[in-house]
């Protein structure tokens, strides 16, 4: 076919070919994947819990902040996932877990005896929140066994 019957084709009308009027998709934002975040914060925590364990001070302190930026990060884009109310449960749940280990870190004791039971409080928190948001199978540990991830597998 010669590019000048292409030209003579789309020339006409689509109304002319029997097309019915063309809409535009709606645009809809793609829902971010809360699984993704989580486990960032899973990795993070895990990494805490460990620092806590070898009670190395300036790297609970690193773990902590870095934690509580995956935090707000979920909360700012990720505030509801499939009717969960995720912002509200981390605001009510999350947030007060990581007094301790910010307090124990500010402290500064000599006593590295206070870190991992603040850490513990925080992986308590997450598997309150899951069963809050009907995710209980989701059980989170300090993950600082031979087990390479932190949480438990079994049912």
């Amino acid at each position: 076919m010669h590019w000048k019957s292409l030209a003579a084709i789309a020339a006409i009308p689509l109304a002319a070919l029997g097309a019915q009027t063309l809409v535009p998709l709606e645009e809809t934002e793609p829902v971010p994947e809360l699984a993704t975040y989580m486990g960032e914060l899973q990795r993070l925590t895990h990494k805490l819990a460990l620092s806590a364990d070898a009670g190395n001070f300036p790297l609970v302190e690193m773990y902590t902040h870095e934690s509580l930026l995956q935090v707000r990060k979920i909360q700012a884009e990720v505030p509801e996932y499939e009717g969960q109310p995720v912002a509200l449960l981390i605001d009510r749940m999350g947030l007060p877990a990581y007094e301790a280990i910010q307090k124990a870190v500010a402290d500064q004791s000599d006593d590295p005896a206070v870190l991992l039971p603040a850490v513990e409080q925080i992986v308590q928190s997450c598997n309150a929140c899951h069963v809050a948001a009907q995710r209980g199978a989701i059980r989170i540990t300090l993950g600082t066994d031979k087990n390479p991830f932190n949480q438990t597998f079994e049912p």
